[in-house]
């Protein structure tokens, strides 16, 4: 017999989305270290993890709009309710706490904010991103600039997701294991993994990807 306030583990989310998840993070790991090297010698490698961020970036477009329950756009609520229940202590009532989809979304942003501006970014003398030469002297400045700066807020909402995934350790909540694990202990449906789906999603922005890189 259960006991009284006991919460049942569920598969929150699903294999494709944590598979994501990992790849996206070393692929953001990737990109810093090589932008940050200062070795030309990586320039290209900096390039081909830019590339790979904005295919991943494309895939998580798509399983916001169908991929596992929990994976979708619906889930990211945060509105004034929700994060006044959140600092209150209340129980939360959904995959996500309304600071962490805030987080999440801030994340993926200026990730992408970052990917696209790395497209149009040049150093003048040795390296130029594939669309520099279809691109006004002013718009290279621009992204440029973007490109050299914006890193700095992705490690600042990283910085904030590892100590707040160290808190939730520290104080033995499972949380922090549920990207790997999938589980949570939390009152929401479970979701399935939808694999085939995926398998299709990751196809069809692998497709576009070489088709548009194929362009530039």
């Amino acid at each position: 017999m259960a006991e009284r306030g006991y919460v049942p583990a569920v598969r929150v989310w699903d294999g494709p989305l944590r598979l994501w998840h990992w790849t996206f993070a070393v692929c953001i790991g990737g990109s810093l270290f090589t932008g940050l090297s200062g070795d030309l010698e990586l320039t290209q490698w900096h390039m081909r993890s830019g590339y790979t961020v904005l295919a991943l970036l494309a895939f998580r477009l798509g399983w916001l709009l169908w991929g596992g329950l929990h994976a979708r756009w619906s889930t990211f609520r945060v509105t004034p309710a929700r994060v006044r229940a959140f600092v209150r202590g209340l129980p939360v009532t959904g995959p996500r706490t309304a600071p962490g989809a805030a987080l999440a979304l801030a994340l993926l942003l200026a990730v992408a904010v970052q990917a696209v501006a790395g497209l149009f970014t040049s150093d003048f003398i040795f390296t130029e991103g594939p669309l520099v030469r279809h691109a006004e002297d002013a718009t290279v400045d621009f992204m440029s600039s973007l490109h050299h700066r914006v890193f700095w807020v992705i490690l600042a909402l990283i910085a904030l997701h590892v100590t707040a995934q160290t808190v939730y350790g520290v104080r033995r909540d499972p949380t922090a294991l549920s990207m790997f694990t999938g589980w949570k202990r939390i009152t929401v449906p479970a979701t399935q993994h939808y694999w085939l789906r995926a398998l299709l999603t990751a196809g069809a922005t692998a497709v576009l990807a070489w088709y548009l890189l194929g362009r530039l």
